[in-house]
């Protein structure tokens, strides 16, 4: 009955997240995105196993997305009141800022996430910041807030990995892998929905697989991948280890070599600069979570071990990660 519920709640939480991408009116887009907040409580509070600090996740977690609401909606009462006012952009850009939990307003999301079941994480982290940045409005009326907004991402993209390499649970570094992911997804809005859209969904792919392997092993601390994650998921977790890296022709790869050279074509060489340096601290990041994953049993990890089902996702996960990244760059 528990799980049924959790399953009502998070559908409900993402027919509003659909919603909010086919309204027109801001002040519909702020409705809608209280109302997944809102349907997401209960989901995020839902936790199959008796635990008693879920509370302190989700509290966080609500007041933080309670207060960016209400910036977003005071600042439609200012334009409605006074429409030249620059005070409505710039309250804008911070709520949507906190919410999203970019850099320097990203205190929020590890202090949540480390309370959170897998789920969770992965529906927060992942899923339902796509629905917010594609719906945060443009704020070409006031260029300062533009420039913030998007410094603030590029920030995040150097930021999550540096945290992600000092993070000792693996709930903790998940919540920094979501904080650089998410400044990359603002930075692709630069340059058009589309590829947010593009990577998005490769990210929520990639995201559910790894998800899904630290649940199936319970993993808790990153210096224990090693015993924790189970033998036959290890080579799906290396192939997306590796994709995270930046190696080609892996996914992940391929999609910021796709945004690089737009960046090039519209002549932004500092978002060029920020994404190779953020692409060359997650390799070393990566590097390190494949040697902590990495055993004795590595030779045993290539065969499969687990059941019929089992053996299948770790194949598909490595289709995903390798082949359809092959297919990616062939398209583009």
């Amino acid at each position: 009955m528990q799980l049924l519920s959790m399953v009502v709640f998070l559908t409900l939480s993402i027919m509003s997240s659909i919603v909010m991408m086919f309204v027109s009116s801001l002040f519909w887009v702020w409705v809608m995105t209280d109302m997944s907040t809102i349907f997401m409580i209960p989901f995020l509070s839902g936790e199959t196993r008796r635990k008693k600090s879920w509370f302190t996740g989700v509290a966080t977690y609500f007041i933080v997305q309670f207060f960016g609401s209400a910036m977003i909606l005071i600042s439609m009462i200012i334009q409605w009141g006074s429409p030249t006012s620059p005070y409505c952009s710039a309250l804008m850009c911070f709520g949507f800022s906190l919410k999203l939990g970019l850099v320097p307003l990203h205190f929020w999301v590890a202090r949540s996430f480390i309370h959170f079941h897998y789920g969770g994480i992965f529906v927060v982290g992942a899923g339902q910041k796509v629905f917010i940045i594609s719906a945060v409005p443009l704020f070409s009326d006031v260029p300062i807030c533009a420039n913030v907004f998007y410094w603030s991402a590029m920030v995040s993209m150097l930021y999550g990995p540096v945290a992600m390499f000092h993070a000792i649970t693996v709930k903790s570094f998940l919540a920094y892998s979501s904080v650089n992911h998410t400044g990359f997804l603002v930075i692709c809005s630069y340059f058009g929905l589309h590829l947010v859209f593009i990577y998005a969904f490769i990210y929520c792919v990639s995201m559910f697989f790894l998800n899904f392997f630290f649940w199936s092993g319970g993993c808790k601390l990153m210096k224990d991948l090693g015993t924790e994650l189970p033998l036959h998921y290890k080579t799906g977790f290396f192939s997306i280890g590796l994709s995270f890296c930046g190696f080609p022709p892996f996914l992940d790869f391929c999609t910021k070599f796709l945004v690089i050279q737009l960046a090039i074509e519209c002549q932004v060489p500092g978002v060029v600069v920020i994404i190779l340096a953020s692409s060359l601290i997650n390799l070393v990041v990566w590097i390190w979570v494949i040697s902590l994953a990495a055993s004795c049993e590595m030779r045993e990890s290539f065969t499969p071990t687990g059941s019929v089902g089992q053996n299948v996702l770790n194949i598909s996960c490595v289709i995903w990660n390798l082949f359809m990244g092959m297919g990616f760059s062939m398209l583009y």
